[in-house]
């Protein structure tokens, strides 16, 4: 299945010649190019929108609830974060599968990839439900009982959902690789309208406060995850992968997938230890910043929420020129996935930015609360439109060339050092609070960029077998 066409522009007019010379290539027009980013964009808009209204509306049960949950999100981030990591392997294999052309191949990719996805999401969530409440008095025990009781019971029904939610990430990474962005916006659609429905009547009807927003959690993704496997072995599919390619082990696959995977997966686990440390001494402070930590998170993704897409884009434009023996052609569409990047998240910020304080209105943030969000917004939105791209595209760029261990190592030094060490510094000892926090994190894009930035213009990226 071909990707929708971009058909805004006019044939012909200066705009099609502009974006033909910059775009255009045997691999790709930039119709495929923006055909393929459009439905990721308002896919990722539409997952940070739900999740903004889904935490207003925990927010408005009461602010124990909405810190509870903040407290643990990095917790249930590293979870989504395993399982999206081993997920993204499989994305890179089916990518560069579909740029040699080898359809069969490129369809037992994707039924081992979701295979793999759906291993490490039982191991993991198995894990934490068995070490749940002891894992919250220990790393939060600073904060209030009353908080720590709702990170448990929220931390006990997000693993649950995790099991379903594995099938759905499985495909859904594999739709990715093959470019089929459209089906992946009708999953994000069906998956995230449910859960948004499912709120509404859990937690402002029938007020179950976090055994509500779990409950929404459980019922989506099992919808979800259904869903997703019916369009991945539906005839008319974009793949039409065999049932029995999902629920056997291929070994040769495994390990390709297994070979972006892994690190990624340590990464992603040891980036996301690292901001449960920074989680860790935020919890000591007041339960205003508190809750304007996690009210700011919240809602700034939307701020990047459209890098975000580009740099999913890039995995599979950049995967599928590395699989067609392109190497030429992976390193120019990758230049200019940064660039995209870079634009979008400058238009988002002076877009999203003064409709703020609309948006914030849904959270019904305390009086207290509200010049702190502001504040942590503008630290936040400052760098954005500089670094961000370079720091959070080029990744995505070098790991579908497979290039994975050296950007996983320099992501994880990068974090703890940084956002991790300075900004407990920053916060503790020097007395910035969560501002320096905030602040770090921009460090920490800067830092990254440099780095990436020298890596994607050297030539030990693209050296790497995958497939």
């Amino acid at each position: 299945m071909k990707p929708f066409h971009f058909t805004l522009v006019k044939p012909g007019s200066r705009a099609d010649g502009w974006l033909s010379r910059r775009f255009n290539s045997t691999q790709f027009s930039y119709q495929e190019i923006f055909g393929m980013f459009g439905p990721l964009l308002i896919d990722q808009f539409f997952i940070y929108l739900i999740g903004m209204l889904t935490t207003s509306m925990i927010s408005s049960s009461s602010q124990e609830s909405v810190s509870a949950v903040s407290l643990v999100s990095p917790l249930t981030y590293m979870i989504i974060a395993l399982s999206s990591a081993v997920a993204s392997g499989g994305t890179v294999v089916v990518a560069q599968y579909k740029g040699k052309g080898d359809q069969e191949k490129m369809r037992r990719a994707a039924g081992q990839a979701v295979f793999a996805t759906c291993a490490v999401s039982f191991i993991t969530s198995a894990l934490l439900l068995a070490v749940s409440g002891p894992a919250i008095n220990w790393m939060f025990g600073a904060a209030d009982a009353v908080i720590r009781e709702k990170a448990t019971s929220y931390i006990i029904g997000f693993s649950i959902s995790m099991i379903p939610f594995a099938f759905y990430n499985g495909v859904f990474a594999v739709l990715r690789g093959v470019g089929d962005t459209k089906t992946c916006l009708r999953l994000t659609v069906i998956i995230n309208l449910i859960h948004l429905f499912a709120s509404m009547l859990f937690l402002n009807v029938m007020k179950l406060d976090i055994l509500g927003t779990t409950l929404s959690y459980n019922i989506a993704r099992l919808i979800g995850g259904g869903v997703a496997v019916y369009l991945l072995v539906a005839p008319r599919g974009s793949l039409t992968v065999p049932l029995r390619e999902i629920f056997r082990v291929d070994w040769s696959y495994q390990k390709s997938i297994f070979q972006i995977g892994i690190p990624f997966a340590a990464e992603q686990l040891f980036f996301n230890g690292g901001s449960l440390i920074v989680q860790s001494y935020i919890s000591g402070m007041s339960s205003a910043v508190i809750a304007a930590n996690a009210i700011t998170n919240s809602s700034f993704g939307l701020f990047y929420s459209a890098g975000l897409s580009v740099s999913t884009l890039a995995i599979t434009v950049v995967g599928q020129c590395i699989g067609a023996g392109d190497v030429p052609l992976a390193k120019k569409y990758g230049k200019q996935m940064v660039w995209l990047g870079s634009i979008a998240c400058l238009v988002s910020v002076l877009i999203l930015g003064p409709m703020m304080p609309l948006i914030l209105k849904l959270y019904s943030p305390h009086a207290e609360t509200l010049p702190i969000i502001y504040q942590l917004m503008i630290i936040g939105a400052i760098p954005l439109p500089f670094v961000w791209a370079l720091s959070n595209v080029t990744p995505s760029i070098l790991r579908a060339a497979g290039d994975a261990n050296f950007t996983s190592v320099s992501s994880l030094l990068t974090m703890w050092a940084v956002r991790v060490g300075l900004g407990y510094l920053a916060a503790v000892p020097l007395g910035f609070g969560i501002q320096g926090v905030w602040a770090c994190m921009g460090v920490e894009w800067i830092v990254r960029a440099v780095i990436f930035s020298v890596r994607l213009h050297g030539n030990k990226w693209y050296r790497h077998k995958v497939v």
